[in-house]
Parts: structure tokens; sequence; C-alpha cells
């Protein structure tokens, strides 16, 4: 049986509620009904640099999936972004969640500049963009610690299995949710280190639509193993 091993993060500062935990248990429960045969296990990583690269390593060699995929939020995003290049550096203007604040920092001494995904994005996002839906190929996913467990998957995995990072915006319940709603949410403050877009609004996608999005990526990346 194949085996997906779909990620997500906490809160950091700055996002008080990081929604990329909701997209990955909205994702698994989708999958359950449209890729049955698929064994999808959900984990959370922690938002420190270090820690990350220890959980995410003790988490591959208890799943040896067929399949990785790691979720992150950028706020100020408007599309949900398909990474294509994990570059090797840790640098950020906030700390992470264990108080390490690194500045121009590789994250191996002896690894490649960058890794790319291994992810058929190219596919992913013309199956996508052909329904109109709101999706991005991406070059960047920061230097804070997505661009971090992005960098270690593609190092670990070395090209053996499909594997990458995908960045979603902000995301609400539903998709005509008002302002009221809206206000009522934590507030959040983008971080361009973190991927995100600063200095401007901050604008969300429904939820929904973003499990759907992760779905069919998933969907994509199966139909070409």
């Amino acid at each position: 049986m194949t085996t997906l091993l779909l990620t997500y993060f906490g809160p950091f500062e700055g996002v008080p509620v990081n929604p990329s935990q909701a997209v990955a248990m909205g994702t698994q429960e989708a999958l359950a009904v449209s890729a049955p045969d698929l064994t999808v296990e959900v984990e959370e990583l922690p938002v420190e640099f270090a820690e990350s690269s220890r959980v995410l390593g003790e988490l591959l060699e208890r799943f040896t999936p067929q399949l990785a995929i790691s979720l992150g939020v950028a706020a100020g995003r408007d599309k949900v972004s398909l990474e294509r290049v994990a570059i090797n550096l840790d640098s950020a203007r906030i700390p992470d969640n264990a108080g390490a604040q690194l500045l121009d920092q590789p994250i191996r001494r002896q690894g490649p500049e960058a890794y790319f995904a291994t992810l058929p994005t190219r596919a992913i996002f013309e199956q996508l963009i052909s329904q109109k839906l709101p999706v991005e190929l991406s070059y960047t996913a920061g230097t804070f610690v997505c661009n971090h467990v992005f960098y270690e998957l593609m190092h670990a995995t070395a090209g053996a299995i499909p594997a990458g990072f995908i960045h979603i915006p902000l995301t609400r319940a539903e998709a005509g949710e008002g302002a009221d709603a809206a206000a009522g949410r934590p507030q959040v403050t983008a971080s361009a280190d973190a991927g995100g877009v600063e200095g401007g609004n901050l604008p969300t996608l429904p939820e929904a639509q973003v499990i759907g999005i992760i779905e069919q990526a998933v969907l994509t990346t199966l139909a070409q193993l």
C-alpha cells in the first residue's frame, strides 16, 4: 500500500493559528474517499530549525513513505504556492519557537546550494490552473523553517520519492464569510522570511478550496507513480 507523509506546522510568531493543520487534516479526510488505497500519515513538525530536522528524519524512517508533502502558511499570498526550489540558507528576522534567530547560516555546510522538488509541480499546476483555481509555481519558500524543512526533506529523500513543499495562504471557513467573522480571527503578521508578503492586506481562501487543491495535487502525483 502506498503511504503519503503529510506534515504541517503549528503557530509561530505572527501566526497565532496555523491553517496548515486544518488543511492537512481535511486533506486526509478527502483522500480517504478519493484514494481509499492510500495511507495518509498526518504529522506536526515543530517550528524550530534544529528540532524540525530531527522530527522529520524520524517520521521518514518510521513511515517510509512513497510520497511526502510538507505544508506551511505564507501570510499575504493569495494563491496556493507549489514550491519548486529549496535553498541551503537559514536566515530570519523572527526567532523560531525555540528562540533561535539564525542569520545567513547554511542548513547543511557540505550540502548543495539548492534542491528542486521532486513532486510533478508543472503537471499539478497545469491540472489546477485549467480549472481556474488559485495556484502558482513559486521559486522561493522564504528562509525560515518552511524552507529549512523543504531543504531537509529533499536532502533526506534524495530523489527516491516524489517530495516537496506547498505553501498555502491564510484560510477562512466559508466562501462567503462576513466581516464580523473575519474581525474575530486572531491578528496575523506577514513575514517575508517565512514566505509571506509584507505590507499589504492579508488575503484568504476558503479552507475547503485549499483542501481540494492539496487533494488534487496528491492525486496528480499518484497518477505518475
